[in-house]
């Protein structure tokens, strides 16, 4: 439980001058109040001395910042370190602020400089810094979009997705996907596409005539009409299946023409052309909107499907006439019904159209997707991957890159909330206020 402090009068001094000293000496703990570090993993360790000192110099700079000790409210700060623990690769030094109290009023201040140690599990920081030693992953610079984002510029570092990045002669830490890495993805797509849809195709299978004569005898003894139901679906279900047997054929050839057309166009690239940066070739959208252009021809009937299904359905509705015209009830039922099924006729017309279309739509899509990968310059690249080069695993203890960001926490809480915009603007401030080319300089 936090402190509480009691005012008790004194001999010669007053009870307002003691509250306004005892006010006096709080308000100047909680800005300045720097909780004892914490380490997570072997920090001590003597194989991790150099990047203990990197990041004990880059607390240093840390507490140099006027502004990072400027908070919206009262604020204690702790530096947490944390290292690889199996081999010294990689740091992370993170300084967090807490307030007295969560929003929710749970308090985190404990001691006289202290804080819970429930303080992280109930969200109670305001906001963190985050200075990484050779510690990078895809998420923090370019999530799913493979494409790094350039959020802007720190005192001539760049920011990327949020993150400073620092390093030597301005090396970043990814490098363009090659076109054998575009086409690899295209390729494994395309095979299980095809493996899917052979796997589904096992399944579906027509009922054991054999099976289905001893199943229906068996139900026969007991319930006659359940039986005779029971055969009439396993018909049904046979019908089915063989009717799809042609689209199952369609659909599983158009699959293998796929897989075959990636092929084809790999292999028409040398390993050099491979090795290139991927490039997207319609640059400009132009073959996307003849493409698209084609697949709304696709997708309308042709003119003589239009005058089938136009024909199909005015003989239904002069059916429909004799129907109403008849003063034969059974008469009536059986021109009504024969109206019906010529709709049928004509929804199955437009059916196997769309049917078609798709398979038809799907082959200029694919093509579209694969013939405009092409090798290129890494200016013009179309998606990135990190560098598995650098920071280079075969140099441990060598500061090769180092990355800062800042960040207000518990935002699901508190987005709303006045006092959100007041913790961001602080944190950009602390982000600008920082001496980066002191950090440049612990790069080995």
């Amino acid at each position: 439980m936090p402190i509480r402090m009691v005012a008790t009068p004194l001999p010669g001094v007053g009870l307002l001058a003691l509250m306004l000293i005892v006010h006096v000496g709080i308000a100047d703990a909680q800005v300045k109040c720097w909780v004892p570090r914490h380490n997570e993993g072997p920090v001590t360790d003597k194989r991790w001395a150099r990047h203990l000192k990197a990041m004990s110099a880059a607390e240093t700079i840390l507490k140099q910042s006027q502004e990072f000790l400027n908070s919206p409210v009262p604020v204690r700060l702790r530096t947490t370190m944390a290292t690889n623990r199996n081999k010294p690769n990689d740091s992370r030094l993170i300084v967090q602020a807490y307030p007295e109290q969560t929003s929710l009023g749970i308090e985190i201040w404990q001691g006289a400089c202290g804080i819970s140690p429930d303080a992280d599990r109930v969200a109670g920081s305001i906001g963190k810094i985050s200075i990484f030693f050779n510690h990078l992953s895809k998420d923090m610079f370019m999530g799913q979009d493979e494409i790094p984002e350039l959020t802007g510029m720190i005192s001539g570092y760049p920011e990327y997705n949020g993150w400073v990045v620092i390093s030597k002669n301005g090396r970043l830490p990814w490098i363009p996907q090659t076109l054998s890495d575009q086409l690899d993805r295209v390729g494994a797509v395309r095979e299980r596409a095809l493996a899917d849809w052979r796997n589904a195709r096992a399944l579906r299978k027509a009922p054991d005539q054999t099976m289905i004569d001893r199943t229906a005898a068996l139900r026969r003894k007991t319930d006659p009409a359940g039986a005779d139901q029971y055969v009439e679906n396993m018909r049904r279900l046979t019908a089915d299946l063989q009717a799809g047997q042609a689209k199952d054929a369609a659909r599983g050839a158009q699959l293998t023409k796929l897989l075959n057309d990636y092929h084809a166009y790999r292999a028409s690239f040398t390993a050099q052309q491979l090795a290139m940066p991927a490039v997207w070739a319609d640059t400009d959208g132009s073959v996307r909107k003849a493409m698209e252009a084609q697949i709304d021809e696709l997708q309308t009937l042709s003119v003589d499907e239009q005058e089938r299904v136009g024909e199909i359905r005015e003989h239904s509705r002069s059916l429909e006439r004799e129907a109403m015209a008849s003063d034969n009830e059974a008469v009536a039922l059986r021109l009504r019904t024969q109206a019906m099924d010529l709709l049928q006729d004509a929804d199955q017309v437009s059916k196997d159209h769309r049917e078609r279309a798709v398979l038809e739509e799907e082959a200029l899509r694919g093509a579209y997707e694969l013939t405009n990968l092409k090798p290129g310059l890494a200016e013009h690249a179309l998606t990135y991957k990190m560098d598995p080069t650098f920071p280079s695993l075969s140099q441990p203890g060598k500061i090769q890159v180092i990355v800062l960001s800042t960040v207000t926490l518990a935002e699901e809480d508190i987005l709303q909330r006045p006092e959100q915009a007041a913790r961001k603007a602080w944190l950009d401030r602390v982000k600008e206020s920082i001496d980066y080319a002191a950090l440049a300089a612990l790069l080995d």
